[in-house]
């Protein structure tokens, strides 16, 4: 008996060892709010910027600024990719995402870790076996949205137990018609290996339409097109718009096949006619404005911060990615690379102090075309007031002190307006301190 109860003890023991804890946080309280609540409307801003309304950059020189941008590999040239590709370097595309995967994946979605054998499985499911000394491209592009992962699962993997906001192996989101190539099949079929112009990664096979070379081209490169320019909008499949059919976000561009009354035909990469209200879209790409960055950016104003594009909501740079991306501009998927993709105009070291960094963004900055660029985090700058600079970014969390020398973790969880304070006294030191640079999405360099 007394066995028996010193086993009990010892099993109960050990489960309160091995027991997960969801990891604790606090929610975000805007009230009073952060901001104003005018600072969250984009007229506010609008009326403060010396011409909203000028053209920021022609269409000539966004074309310039794409073509420098894949030239220098910041985004990848995909209508002209080739029509084959050589086993070692798609191999090493594929091992690199698992060694990213693998890396940052230590715990599954109910908390137990990572073992050998899942990722001897996820090895065999890539099926590199397969790969022939060269593979024929193939073209393709999303009939919905859908994500694009580092390896062939869909579960979630996490970087702590139960972290589950963070899936690490969500790589970005693929809106309906932007083109990937594909190079790869997974041994049970359910997945593709390929790339879009800013990253590569698995794609559910199912999510996609397969075209030939000369069909992806003309349906890519129609003359008549619409962008979405609101953060989510709904398509049907009717006109007079009673048939729901599923959502598009901000800066998807479909062809354009006609008008009705209270609505615009558009054409899904498979052949499938949907409509969308008229309100919802611009027929060919927006021109780039600060009234038109400002109205973009506060369209997605508190919606959920989404890892990667995760349930197709937006992170800092995912975000910035589908503003620009209604003028034809294209971004890079990560913002150390977004920084990189515009001009730079001011590096700052790690002794300048609050007051003159603050300074240098005011004077500096160009409202609604600059990046504030730090580490893991990249925002919108929106102006200044009263000698205070504002942002409009998406955000995961804030940092806060607390008596016990550890930070408080503040769950903000979506897209905000805030001044460069945020942080501040925690460890991690403001927004403003932890400023690397200033860019902005011009064509000077």
């Amino acid at each position: 008996m007394r066995k028996c109860v010193l086993l009990v003890c010892l099993l109960i023991s050990l489960s309160a060892l091995f027991a997960q804890e969801e990891p604790q946080f606090y929610a975000l309280r805007e009230n009073p709010p952060l901001v104003p609540i005018d600072m969250r409307r984009p007229g506010y801003w609008i009326s403060r910027h010396p011409a909203p309304d000028s053209l920021l950059m022609t269409a000539q020189e966004i074309e310039l600024l794409n073509r420098r941008n894949f030239r220098q590999g910041h985004v990848g040239q995909i209508l002209e990719s080739a029509p084959i590709i050589q086993s070692s370097y798609l191999k090493r595309q594929i091992n690199s995402c698992y060694s990213m995967a693998k890396g940052s994946g230590k715990y599954l979605q109910d908390g137990s870790p990572t073992s050998s054998a899942f990722w001897q499985n996820i090895r065999h499911i890539q099926n590199q076996d397969a790969i022939k000394r060269t593979q024929n491209t193939r073209y393709a592009s999303p009939i919905r949205y859908t994500n694009q992962r580092l390896i062939p699962y869909s579960g979630i993997l996490t970087r702590e137990t139960l972290d589950l906001e963070f899936d690490r192996i969500q790589n970005s989101g693929f809106d309906i018609g932007e083109p990937i190539v594909v190079y790869h099949e997974s041994r049970d079929g359910k997945w593709v290996f390929g790339a879009g112009r800013a990253s590569s990664g698995w794609f559910f096979k199912e999510d996609l339409a397969f075209l030939t070379r000369q069909e992806w081209l003309k349906y890519l490169q129609s003359k008549d097109f619409a962008v979405f320019s609101a953060d989510k909008s709904d398509l049907y499949l009717d006109p007079s718009r009673t048939n729901y059919w599923g959502m598009v976000r901000m800066g998807t561009r479909l062809p354009l096949i006609s008008e009705h009354p209270g609505s615009y035909e558009l054409e899904l990469p498979n052949g499938q006619r949907v409509f969308c209200a008229k309100n919802a879209i611009h027929k060919g790409f927006l021109p780039y404005t600060a009234r038109n960055v400002y109205e973009l950016a506060f369209s997605a104003l508190n919606a959920p911060y989404g890892w990667g594009d995760l349930n197709a909501e937006y992170d800092c740079s995912g975000f910035l990615k589908q503003i620009f991306q209604c003028f034809g501009i294209y971004l890079p998927r990560n913002g150390t690379t977004q920084y990189g993709a515009g001009a730079s105009i001011h590096e700052f070291s790690a002794a300048d102090n609050p007051q003159f960094r603050e300074s240098i963004i005011i004077n500096k900055a160009l409202p609604a075309q600059s990046f504030l660029r730090m580490p893991g985090h990249i925002m919108l700058y929106l102006g200044s007031v009263e000698d205070k600079a504002y942002v409009i970014h998406s955000l995961w969390g804030i940092s806060l002190p607390r008596e016990n020398d550890k930070d408080k973790v503040i769950a903000a969880n979506k897209t905000l307006v805030s001044d460069l304070y945020l942080s501040d006294g925690s460890k991690n030191k403001s927004l403003l301190m932890r400023i690397s640079g200033i860019g902005a999405i011009s064509n000077a360099k």
